[in-house]
């Protein structure tokens, strides 16, 4: 990463923070905040995908569904429900608060993508989405249409993927702000959040997405998007990333280790932890040991053998392994950690092996929330959608909705 791309994120934080406070998102209370693009629909394979848009509309059902609040207002109990689409035909049914990213958060979101990826490849998804519509539209044809497999594999594009993707960043740079309280000061985070979570529900996955290739489902890597826009807010805070999505998240790792070779000065891969448990073997056939790595020893990854349930195998490792990795008193505490929420690990999920049960995620994240109350200071939370495939209701062990609710009835609590 170059000295002028990083000095273009100084710019970043003043002029942001003022588009954010400008937008009609419910002030400071005790309720979460959980960003959604209701137009993600528009990133679709033409046949049968598991990663489809009824992904979101099947864990928004089971929000509302769990948390239905009695009172006339938007949003549900201890969740306000925040569509940052710019055309929404759902929100007076659901009354959900509407609040469309402004064209300030959609270049700061280009920006972050820019710096993370390989503005090469950003650039290149950018046009070939914005070719191809056109080409549609010169045709008489309806704007919206599939491209094809970008990695010829299982990656999908259509016309709208790309737009798509920078709004889904958008949202997790919402989260960010959320979770930091950026979005009640206006201005730097001050560590005084009364509630420092913030979601975000979006699609497609993103952990897989490396420097410059899309893959697994993935085309824009989230997660370290979300990480890159907090350090351009502050440079000195310390940042964990948790995936506990059911495949090793090789895009964040990929990130990480190139960048931390780049020749710049500032150097904030130093400033930023990744610990990942995900099956062994299962794509992307990466992280086959259990090992720490990186030129900054902060890279975990913790492999996990299939089959394994809850009290066989997957807590043991979670807490001997991953939570003092991504939280240590005196040692690295971190003032922000990303969740990659992935759901796959379910035993009815049939991309993975692994035989977890929705309750086991509510459990992950209590003994998350009990890890970090060890810490000097709360750091504040971010929980982002990755993997989850399974909508089909009544299945043993929980679906995709199911184990989500589980997690946030953890946060609630």
């Amino acid at each position: 990463m170059s000295m002028t791309r990083l000095a273009s994120w100084a710019l970043a934080p003043a002029a942001y923070a003022y588009a954010f406070s400008a937008t009609s998102i419910p002030q400071p209370s005790s309720s979460m905040h959980i960003f959604y693009d209701s137009t993600n629909g528009l990133h679709r394979d033409i046949k049968y995908h598991p990663e489809c848009p009824d992904r979101i509309d099947h864990c928004l059902d089971g929000i509302r569904r769990c948390f239905h609040s009695d009172d006339s207002g938007p949003g549900v109990s201890g969740f306000h429900l925040v569509d940052i689409a710019a055309v929404n035909s759902e929100v007076s049914s659901h009354q959900d608060y509407s609040s469309p990213l402004s064209k300030l958060e959609l270049e700061h979101a280009t920006t972050i993508l820019t710096n993370i990826h390989a503005p090469h490849y950003v650039d290149l998804l950018r046009n070939k989405c914005e070719a191809s519509r056109q080409r549609r539209i010169d045709e008489g044809k309806e704007s919206l249409g599939w491209i094809g497999y970008s990695d010829g594999s299982d990656t999908y594009l259509t016309t709208e993927s790309y737009d798509v993707g920078v709004r889904a960043t958008g949202a997790w740079i919402r989260a960010v702000d959320s979770a930091l309280g950026l979005q009640e000061a206006g201005h730097g985070w001050d560590g005084n959040c009364t509630k420092p979570v913030g979601i975000a529900l979006t699609r497609p996955p993103g952990h897989h997405a490396t420097h410059s290739l899309s893959n697994g489902f993935c085309i824009f890597n989230f997660a370290m998007a979300a990480a890159a826009h907090a350090l351009s807010v502050d440079p000195n805070i310390k940042i964990s990333i948790l995936d506990w999505d059911v495949h090793f998240g090789q895009g964040l790792m990929d990130i990480l280790c190139k960048c931390s070779n780049d020749s710049a000065e500032y150097d904030w891969t130093s400033n930023v932890r990744y610990a990942s448990l995900h099956q062994v073997p299962a794509f992307p056939y990466e992280g086959q040991s259990r090992k720490v790595q990186g030129i900054y020893r902060n890279v975990m990854t913790i492999p996990i053998q299939p089959e394994s349930t809850w009290h066989c195998g997957y807590k043991e490792l979670f807490t001997t392994y991953a939570l003092p990795f991504v939280s240590a008193t005196n040692d690295w505490e971190p003032d922000l950690i990303i969740v990659c929420a992935g759901y796959d690990a379910l035993d009815s999920d049939e991309l993975a092996s692994v035989n977890l049960v929705a309750k086991d995620y509510g459990e992950m994240t209590r003994l998350l929330l009990e890890r970090i109350s060890r810490q000097t200071h709360r750091p504040a939370l971010v929980f982002g959608l990755e993997g989850g495939y399974q909508l089909r209701a009544e299945v043993g062990g929980g679906n995709l909705s199911d184990a989500l609710v589980e997690t946030m009835r953890a946060l609630h609590t």
